[in-house]
């Protein structure tokens, strides 16, 4: 039986070094930009221009979810009853596939590439459309192999207890399911059979109150860890505090510590190497960047800016600049160092999801 560590230590400023196995800076990122349109904009970020379009066979791509490999898009449309597949060396289409037949719709809310790239697990629902009136099933965790276009199996829930949102990941090695809800529970990839159980709905450790963290790796996180804003309740005091937290599901771990009182701050972005990162504090007409120093562990600044009611944020793959991007039809660029306004890039068309690939070999 597996076992998860957790490790943490909590404190208002901790000074202690943290070590960060992350991206390196990378001399560009090609941007791939859903619109509601029936194509996808790829974006170059040290041009700043829209170097290609990806045709759809399907308007509006909605969700985007990235093999381990960054190698394939799976792209969702409006509906969520396809899913596309795009090459993205190739920029173009591949594949596709639903599970809707007749007056039957099974709509996709999470889907997980396994990293072979043969087979996808879904989270869906089916709606039957009768006469007068729909029949409602699920939801069903299903795994479908990409080549035969088939369901392969149905994941069976664990303690055969139906959740209505659920996430999907994949280990980086293929062998492992993970499912995360109130828990993380890791399956069997093959046998789905319960392997172990990361009972995050209790306090990290003793004495702490209940927390909630990132599982999902960002842009710039290395292989098989998140990196995180942590929130958990400090039972002695009745408050929420905020903190930082490095979860590694494959080495069963979480590294964390405590910054401070909990504040409206969301949309953490990691930066390339790991020392930094950034997030938006966003109240009614009053935003902020916030610049978050993990090497110390600590906020290392709070800058307000005039920010948008909502708000994306990426960093750039050298680092330098920062990208405000949604709602609309722009992106908005600042300087990391000063947190300057620079520019804004206007497309012809407002934006419903982005993908972040950096490139290793500079501009394509």
């Amino acid at each position: 039986m597996m076992r998860f560590l957790i490790r943490g230590a909590v404190a208002f400023v901790l000074t202690t070094a943290v070590g960060a196995g992350t991206l390196e800076a990378q001399a560009n990122a090609l941007w791939y930009i859903g619109t509601y349109s029936s194509h996808i904009l790829v974006w170059d970020e040290a041009s700043e221009q829209v170097i290609d379009q990806i045709e759809m066979n399907h308007p509006f791509p909605h969700r985007f979810s990235l093999s381990p490999s960054r190698d394939r898009i799976y792209v969702t449309e409006a509906r969520t009853e396809t899913v596309e597949v795009v090459d993205v060396e190739a920029r173009k289409v591949i594949d596709e596939f639903t599970l809707s037949e007749g007056n039957v719709m099974v709509r996709i809310s999470s889907i997980a590439p396994h990293p072979s790239g043969d087979r996808v697990a879904l989270f869906v629902k089916r709606y039957t459309k009768l006469r007068d009136r729909f029949v409602v099933e699920g939801p069903f965790m299903l795994e479908y192999d990409l080549t035969s276009k088939t369901v392969s199996d149905t994941i069976p829930w664990p303690d055969g207890g139906e959740r209505e949102n659920i996430g999907l990941r994949y280990s980086p090695d293929g062998k492992t399911l993970y499912l995360t809800a109130t828990n993380i529970i890791a399956l069997d990839a093959d046998t789905f059979e319960e392997v172990d159980r990361w009972e995050i709905s209790e306090p990290l450790e003793p004495g702490l109150g209940r927390q909630s963290f990132g599982v999902a790796p960002g842009t710039y996180d290395e292989d098989g860890v998140a990196t995180s804003l942590l929130r958990m309740t400090d039972p002695v005091h009745n408050r929420r505090m905020m903190g930082i937290a490095r979860a590694r599901l494959s080495e069963k771990e979480i590294d964390f510590y405590t910054l401070g009182t909990a504040e409206p701050v969301g949309q953490f972005a990691l930066a390339p190497g790991g020392e930094k990162a950034y997030g938006l504090f966003a109240e009614i007409g009053r935003y902020e960047f916030w610049e978050f120093d993990l090497v110390n562990r600590r906020v290392a600044r709070r800058v307000p800016f005039d920010g948008r009611p909502r708000m994306g944020l990426e960093v750039s793959a050298d680092g330098q600049k920062l990208y405000i991007h949604v709602a609309g039809n722009s992106i908005d660029i600042y300087d990391s160092s000063t947190f300057e306004y620079l520019r804004s890039v206007v497309f012809d068309e407002d934006m419903t999801r982005v993908a972040v690939i950096p490139q290793r070999g500079g501009t394509p």
